[in-house]
């Protein structure tokens, strides 16, 4: 149910978040997946009163068990302002629609922003710096080598998939990260549609309009996407696959929420939008190579099949028809603010990419023994699942039971019994759930 406690334009951000993760919407479950509704997303209470929200995170810090929690909660932040409704119908969910969109929820989330946007993101102002004086001829050389550099480098994500031991786990976990975006498909670029700041406003209304599919459903993106997802198996369902998500694809998609719902971010918005649009069509045409690689015929690859064709042209578009008329008709604050929204994109691209690799790499094993010495923890079928990421190279370590260690999007578990152990390496997301009454240590 919604938060009942009084709320006042003076609540301090911290006990907003506080409030917000004791709501309905975000309490805890015993399952690794969500299923049959949009409004829960489980969030730590414990964990996010942890967080030092005084001190941002910086790139070393993307990849973190605080980066994780905080992503997590500004994704719902910015989410309690789109319109979900369960594909099977909202009868049954009616109160839990009203909780996750109540007014003093949504207040919580509103009052609660500002302190976790600077959180996740105050740190790339210090991480990209812009020298000198930037003017068109400047942007727009920059923005060409950006892409250039970006539609010729190597794809190691790809690769690591097509030689994986397992590709269907492999691929499956980037397209759980790739559901992020996918399922909500231009939900960010719409908060930029009103208003009215010139021809530049219709440019990108026909991006969005290609978004929608010219509104016809079956051939917007999103159904496109879903599709995909049900041809291999995969649920279609918003955030099915929550507790998998990794903290910098969180990180990416919230950037595009954060400068869109920020008006003064639109610059930044345009610069990192083109610079992906104009880099898209490469991508994902090397991108159904490797699903048709992995699935065969079994899976549907229109999505990506529609963006290696539409993005050609939305690259060309967002580019000559955006990028650079605001930037010759805004002047220098634009051009610097279009240069930082590409550099900022850039960054968060390389911190998911280098994330991906590591957690689809990463094979755990069980071995015997390896005994820890850390405090003894009791886990039953009733312990609620959750997800971290290791801080630290860790040992988890069963003295009694049975628990699954879950680790990516799909795929069987890892069983852990009594006297086994499995090494976690630093940065790994991982999640613990026992089959039965257990203890473990974690070291």
């Amino acid at each position: 149910m919604p938060t009942t406690d009084v709320i006042s334009l003076s609540t301090r951000p911290e006990d907003a978040v506080q409030r917000l993760v004791r709501a309905h919407s975000y309490r805890s479950t015993t399952a690794p997946y969500i299923s049959d509704t949009p409004y829960h997303r489980p969030l730590s209470a414990e964990r996010l009163s942890q967080v030092a929200w005084e001190r941002p995170l910086t790139e070393s810090d993307y990849i973190s068990a605080s980066s994780l929690v905080a992503n997590r909660l500004l994704m719902n932040i910015y989410e309690s302002d789109a319109l979900f409704l369960p594909t099977s119908g909202l009868a049954g969910q009616e109160k839990a629609f009203t909780s996750f969109y109540s007014s003093q929820d949504r207040l919580n989330c509103e009052l609660a922003r500002p302190l976790v946007e600077s959180y996740v993101f105050t740190g790339l102002d210090d991480e990209i710096k812009l020298n000198g004086r930037w003017d068109c001829d400047a942007l727009e050389a920059h923005v060409h080598a950006a892409i250039e550099e970006a539609v010729s480098g190597d794809r190691p994500v790809l690769r690591a998939i097509e030689e994986a031991s397992d590709p269907r786990r492999a691929a499956e976990m980037m397209i759980a990260q790739m559901a992020l975006d996918g399922l909500t498909e231009a939900t960010a670029m719409s908060q930029n549609l009103g208003g009215a700041y010139g021809p530049e406003q219709s440019e990108l209304f026909k991006i969005f309009v290609d978004e929608f599919g010219y509104g016809v459903f079956t051939a917007k993106h999103s159904t496109l996407f879903a599709e995909l997802c049900r041809s291999i198996g995969m649920s279609d369902e918003p955030h099915h696959y929550w507790f998998f998500y990794l903290p910098t694809w969180m990180a990416g998609n919230n950037y595009f929420y954060k400068v869109t719902r920020n008006r003064t971010g639109f610059f930044r918005y345009i610069g990192g939008m083109a610079f992906l649009e104009a880099t898209f069509a490469p991508m994902f045409t090397a991108m159904a190579k490797t699903f048709r690689a992995v699935y065969g015929d079994q899976a549907d690859l229109r999505y990506c099949d529609e963006h290696a064709h539409i993005d050609q042209h939305h690259g060309r578009m967002s580019i000559n028809d955006l990028l650079l008329p605001l930037a010759r008709k805004h002047g220098e604050h634009a051009v610097r603010e279009l240069v930082r929204g590409i550099e900022e994109v850039r960054l968060l691209g390389r911190l998911a990419d280098a994330e991906l690799l590591a957690q689809i790499r990463w094979q755990p094993e069980s071995v015997t023994g390896h005994a820890t010495e850390g405090e003894e923890q009791e886990l039953t079928v009733h312990t609620p699942f959750e997800t971290v990421v290791a801080d630290r190279d860790t040992t988890v370590h069963v003295r009694r039971g049975n628990v699954d260690l879950h680790w990516s999007a799909t795929g069987d578990p890892l069983p852990l019994s009594a006297d086994h152990s499995v090494r976690i390496p630093r940065g790994r997301l991982y999640g613990l759930r026992a089959r039965d009454s257990s203890s473990i240590t974690v070291q």
